[in-house]
């Protein structure tokens, strides 16, 4: 990322191993200048932020790398604050030329549509970050990775596609911390259920997974019963923990796969009055830390998606400039436990 200070024809001259004239003519797109010192001069002059000064005639650098993110809408509250992420790097990278498409969707499509693959093609895309990875989106990152558009995912992944690499958190590391979360809030024991959205979207049976393999292995009093699909529809999730809470009454605790479905986990719990049952979300919002603090929620796992947005934008600008992979480090988010008594510190993030 550039630095505060300002970067001279001299410091780009001395990282290119060259003159401060060849430089300048490379800057200004005069002849005499190799293609290959040309393109050399222009990266490291975007990678260190270099702003030309308007006075001596430099010419301003116009946006030169351009890329699209796809993402759906809803739930706003968690994709709402991954568009800040975005737009913040956007802003941070501003120097190099940097701009950024939002491409947004209903949570419902599992696919991209044609008109959303047209845009990319016919829009000028250096490369583009794709949400919502699911076994038919695998299919079309292939189909743009085979036509020379560099792809990587973020949110949620694609493993078996053609995409550069993935940035968020491990699913099946967080459904095995809710998994330890709810077996001692339980002692280890009892009957619990899963409530979620399985089928549309990799990530939520993998919390799914990760949280069955966990209580297999390490809590085996604990029973788990199977709940509904509520496709990420938090009335249904509602609707249906209402029904198996009064079908199983034994039911003393709740793991919940993402944000739709913990929104409708609270109110179910709030309709019963059942504070007596243990429950682990995700995700945060003013709603669901408002009820971690008054009780109907006992902890939840935050995917932190202001830095998965900005983390994004920021590794694949930096691989399109360079060609490198980013180190894994730093393009893996942790999944962090939210609780009663630190749910304020994230009612600003």
């Amino acid at each position: 990322m550039p630095s505060n200070k300002r970067v001279t024809l001299k410091v780009i001259a001395e990282r290119a191993g060259t003159s401060i004239g060849t430089v300048d003519r490379a800057l200004k797109n005069r002849e005499g200048v190799r293609s290959a010192t040309k393109a050399k001069v222009l990266e490291i002059a975007r990678e260190l932020g270099y702003l030309p000064n308007p006075n001596r005639g430099e010419p301003l650098f116009k946006p030169s790398i351009r890329i699209g993110l796809i993402y759906p809408e809803q739930p706003a509250p968690f994709f709402n604050t991954m568009a800040a992420g975005i737009d913040a790097a956007v802003r941070d990278l501003s120097a190099l030329g940097v701009q950024a498409d939002h491409i947004r969707y209903s949570m419902q499509k599992q696919d991209l549509t044609e008109p959303m693959l047209q845009k990319l093609y016919g829009g000028s895309y250096r490369g583009v970050a794709v949400n919502y990875a699911g076994p038919r989106i695998a299919r079309q990152i292939d189909r743009l990775a085979d036509d020379g558009l560099p792809v990587i995912t973020f949110n949620t992944d694609a493993p078996n596609s053609k995409r550069r690499f993935f940035v968020g958190n491990d699913p099946v590391r967080s459904g095995r911390m809710g998994a330890a979360l709810l077996g001692r809030f339980l002692g280890g024991q009892g009957a619990v259920t899963v409530l979620g959205n399985y089928v549309q979207t990799a990530p939520f049976s993998q919390h799914f997974a990760g949280f069955c393999e966990t209580i297999r292995e390490s809590f085996p009093g604990m029973t788990v019963y199977p709940c509904a699909e509520c496709f990420a529809d938090p009335k249904l999730a509602a609707r249906s923990l209402i029904t198996l809470i009064q079908n199983v009454p034994q039911i003393r605790g709740v793991f919940c796969t993402g944000y739709s479905s913990t929104a409708g986990a609270v109110e179910a719990l709030r309709q019963l009055d059942r504070k007596d049952i243990v429950l682990i979300g995700y995700d945060t919002s003013e709603t669901l830390l408002q009820a971690l603090q008054e009780g109907w929620c006992d902890a939840l796992l935050y995917q932190n998606p202001y830095r998965q947005g900005y983390a994004a934008v920021q590794s694949l600008t930096q691989f399109l400039l360079d060609g490198a992979l980013p180190d894994p480090q730093k393009i893996g988010i942790d999944t962090q436990i939210v609780i009663p008594q630190n749910a304020d510190c994230y009612r600003q993030l």
